[in-house]
């Protein structure tokens, strides 16, 4: 019998981008990973299960804006951020749908939390997001 091959576990949306990189191409726009399900963007979106772990690597050197809601568990963002950190994204943010708020981890590709602190997202970044994630019937749970 031949080796098996590990193929890696990408979240929903994923596979897309994926081949896209594969062809030397990338999304035009910010790429959504969303915790909370699927969400209607313009923009591409990926939906993620918070408490899976998945290949980020379609993910290198891309804008990433990674969507939460106040109650979706910490620790599980905090693996999702940290493992996309780790490709790393050219710029990285999270965004609390419910709370209509977000932070900034990586921009540019340096990393926007100088003393342990998170650079919260100004007037501007907060009304280039607005609304994301709000229109609980415009999303399902990915669980």
């Amino acid at each position: 019998m031949g080796a098996s091959v590990i193929v890696p576990t990408l979240p929903h949306g994923g596979a897309e981008i994926l081949a896209l990189r594969k062809a030397g191409k990338r999304p035009a726009e910010l790429v959504i990973v969303s915790l909370i399900g699927l969400l209607r963007e313009m923009n591409p979106v990926v939906v993620a299960n918070p408490l899976r772990a998945y290949d980020w690597t379609f993910l290198v050197d891309l804008p990433v804006l990674v969507v939460a809601n106040s109650d979706t568990p910490q620790t599980a963002v905090r693996g999702v951020l940290d493992a996309i950190k780790t490709m790393p994204a050219c710029s990285l943010s999270l965004w609390l749908a419910d709370r209509q708020i977000g932070q900034h981890l990586i921009i540019d590709g340096v990393s926007a939390s100088p003393n342990g602190l998170l650079r919260h997202m100004d007037a501007q970044d907060r009304r280039n997001y607005a609304g994301i994630g709000l229109n609980n019937k415009d999303y399902q749970s990915c669980k």
